[in-house]
């Protein structure tokens, strides 16, 4: 091989040489460039229960819940979502959040308040110091402010286990306590009876009354659980309503009458009397049973109301 021709191969290897090292340079340039997040300028916010509170209730009558099952002493979620234009975004540092309330009361956050660079959501753990029938959480983070829709926040709330003693035996107490305590300070309490037990886990709580229908200082016990198919007419789950004399203690059993709804936010309207101890109507879904209702040694009204389903009732 002369020394000229040695020269043009080897120029040809260092040529096809450095190809091979550009080439992958040159189909990088191809590719799709790095996504930009853009900056949030809108963020919305939405409240909802604890997943392991209400996982356990199973299938509730539509309506029967409340948007949000929560307490003074139980924790709500609250999730936060940035956007830019109806497309997700986030900050581009760490941004605390501040949480304020339509009420008198207080949150306690039970974690960071922050949002963190680069998330477009952020769910929080809190919880209300105040009972209130409409509870509105208003956040602010990055100059943004969004607002919850309302929801309760009850003065209790337990949930017992489907075959739980208490609800067996109906010593089961909308305050957690079976009721131990009624007096003019806690005027109003409720035990529940659920002899054939509930296909699910049961929600009970008491929380305040702001119905119209509603009378001073009245409290409204709920239950939520699974009740399809356990209970008849001859056959009803029952809520005994422990009312206090200081707020019941004027006229005959006779002359009072539960307030009731079969659904989270329906207006209480009142239970019509059952037609005979024990026995719901036929045409009835739940009723007061006035030949079962009494008063105490210590003046107090325990009216019985019989029903089917999830209900809220109250006096």
């Amino acid at each position: 091989m002369s020394h000229r021709r040695a020269l043009r191969s080897f120029i040809a290897v260092v040529a096809l040489a450095l190809a091979a090292l550009v080439a992958p340079a040159v189909a990088s340039a191809d590719d799709d460039p790095p996504t930009v997040v853009p900056v949030p300028t809108a963020m919305t916010a939405v409240a909802s229960s604890v997943p392991e509170l209400v996982d356990g209730l199973g299938t509730l009558p539509i309506g029967a819940a409340p948007p949000v099952l929560t307490s003074v002493d139980t924790s709500f979620l609250v999730t936060v979502a940035l956007t830019d234009i109806g497309m997700p975004a986030s900050f581009t540092a760490d941004t605390p959040v501040t949480f304020a309330a339509n009420g008198g009361g207080s949150f306690i956050l039970h974690g960071d308040p922050m949002i963190l660079a680069g998330h477009d959501t952020a769910t929080f753990e809190l919880t209300y110091s105040e009972p209130t029938t409409a509870l509105t959480v208003t956040v602010a983070a990055g100059g943004l402010i969004a607002s919850t829709g309302s929801f309760p926040v009850e003065l209790t709330l337990a949930v017992l286990s489907h075959d739980a003693a208490s609800l067996l035996n109906g010593t089961a107490g909308s305050d957690g306590a079976a009721c131990a305590t009624v007096d003019a300070q806690h005027p109003m309490c409720a035990l529940i009876s659920l002899p054939a037990g509930a296909g699910s886990d049961v929600a009970v709580s008491l929380g305040t009354c702001a119905d119209a229908a509603c009378g001073s200082h009245s409290l409204v016990t709920q239950v939520l659980a699974d009740l399809d198919g356990l209970y008849t007419r001859d056959a009803p789950a029952k809520m005994t309503i422990i009312c206090d004399k200081s707020l019941c203690g004027s006229g005959g059993v006779a002359h009072f009458r539960a307030l009731w709804s079969t659904t989270a936010a329906g207006d209480l309207v009142i239970a019509p009397a059952c037609p005979a101890k024990g026995v719901i109507g036929a045409v009835q879904d739940f009723c007061t049973d006035q030949r079962a209702s009494t008063r105490d040694r210590a003046g107090d009204l325990r009216l019985v109301v019989l029903f089917l389903t999830d209900v809220r009732g109250t006096i």
